[in-house]
């Protein structure tokens, strides 16, 4: 097997895994900030383990690169959260096809932090998406699941959105597994204040699914995808992610027999259209 081969499987590996996250929002019947919690405690631990046997160096340079990684971690936290919820209110489709939303949302996010003007390509990138959007919604009313579903969906996109933009400009030199493991470390302890810890976690399997969750679905993707970006273009990589929303989609018709509507359909083919052209209009300006 070449060194890109084997990276193609070590990528696709990593997406079909994460495809597969979505599927405990429902399958663990605990509140999304407590699943979180013990995704990210479980999660952490794995990779500490991993970094420790491959020696990786884990220190930051300085104190800024420390808040910076603590605001990082409080940010994925947040979009974790209210990713799960989404999906716990409404279904696995709706809320992966919601969160798709995040490379336009970082299109307008981006230039404001560099005090740049918003091109008139990402406004009409905007109004596709939210055409899109409008498709998935029957109606539009606070009661409706769907509705909901995508308004927190969008939500969790925006924090994702912040999240990679304070990591792509100020921490793209430190090793993903390293930045992972310091945003669940950060997590924990930002949650441990909402997370109940009264219920059992023994009852419906709890404990056993959150920790598949926390390493098979959580640390492993994270280092076959670092292992995999040393020998994948970014345009390349770039296609195989935006493959996550069809393998959630396709896990929850075959695990939870959730089967999306047509109108979810064709406004997800939409988002998730604009979201793969976005992606590689990004990966190939960087290649510049």
């Amino acid at each position: 097997m070449t060194p890109i081969t084997q990276s193609l499987v070590q990528l696709n590996s990593a997406v079909i895994l994460l495809g597969g996250t979505t599927l405990f929002a429902k399958l663990i019947s605990l509140p999304a900030q407590t699943i979180t919690l013990y995704r990210a405690v479980i999660g952490f631990v794995a990779l500490a383990l991993f970094i420790r046997l491959s020696k990786t160096g884990y220190r930051l340079k300085n104190g800024q690169e420390y808040l910076l990684m603590g605001i990082a971690g409080i940010l994925v936290g947040l979009h974790w959260v209210t990713f799960f919820h989404s999906i716990q209110i409404s279904s696995v489709a709706v809320g992966i096809l919601s969160l798709y939303t995040f490379p336009v949302i970082t299109s307008f996010i981006e230039p404001l932090i560099d005090r740049q003007p918003i091109r008139i390509a990402s406004i009409a990138k905007a109004l596709i998406i939210f055409f899109g959007i409008s498709l998935m919604i029957s109606e539009f009313e606070m009661s409706n699941e769907i509705t909901m579903g995508i308004i927190w969906g969008v939500i969790s996109a925006i924090f994702f959105s912040l999240r990679n933009i304070m990591v792509r400009k100020k921490l793209a030199h430190i090793p993903g597994t390293v930045a992972m493991a310091y945003q669940l470390f950060v997590m924990v302890f930002m949650l441990l204040p909402f997370s109940s810890f009264s219920l059992n976690l023994y009852a419906d399997n709890r404990l056993i699914l959150l920790v598949v969750l926390g390493i098979l679905f959580t640390a492993v993707p994270h280092v076959l995808m670092v292992l995999s970006f040393r020998n994948l273009t970014v345009t390349t990589a770039s296609l195989i992610m935006c493959l996550h929303p069809f393998y959630s989609i396709v896990f929850a018709i075959i695990v939870l027999a959730e089967f999306p509507d047509n109108n979810v359909i064709a406004g997800g083919i939409i988002v998730v259209s604009v979201a793969i052209y976005e992606s590689v209009r990004v990966s190939l300006k960087k290649k510049r």
